[in-house]
């Protein structure tokens, strides 16, 4: 498995986490359940930045990607960002400064 593609599903697996928070927040369903899921979230959005972050010092995604991750989408926009990253290399289509 490639980097791209491992930092892919990562990225889709911490926006489940983090999906999953926030039906368990929003729904009051628990505050063992939150907490942990929080802590998950936290951990797992710094790990999946710092990824993302040495995949653009490698030149495996372009600097969008990295924003995308540390604005206040997250996990979301980290996802959407590598989407579209991938949409572009199915299509042949270069990032924008890159």
């Amino acid at each position: 498995m490639s980097y791209f593609q491992a930092v892919r599903l990562y990225s889709a697996a911490e926006l489940t986490v983090f999906t999953t928070l926030v039906v368990v927040w929003a729904g009051n369903l628990g505050d063992h359940l939150k907490l942990v899921l929080g802590w998950c979230h936290g951990f797992g959005w710094i790990v999946l930045c710092m990824s993302i972050a040495l995949g653009c010092v490698r030149k495996i995604f372009p600097w969008p990607v990295l924003a995308a991750a540390v604005s206040p989408l997250g996990p979301l926009g980290s996802t959407i960002a590598i989407e579209i990253e991938a949409w572009r290399r199915r299509h042949g289509v270069a990032a924008k400064g890159a």
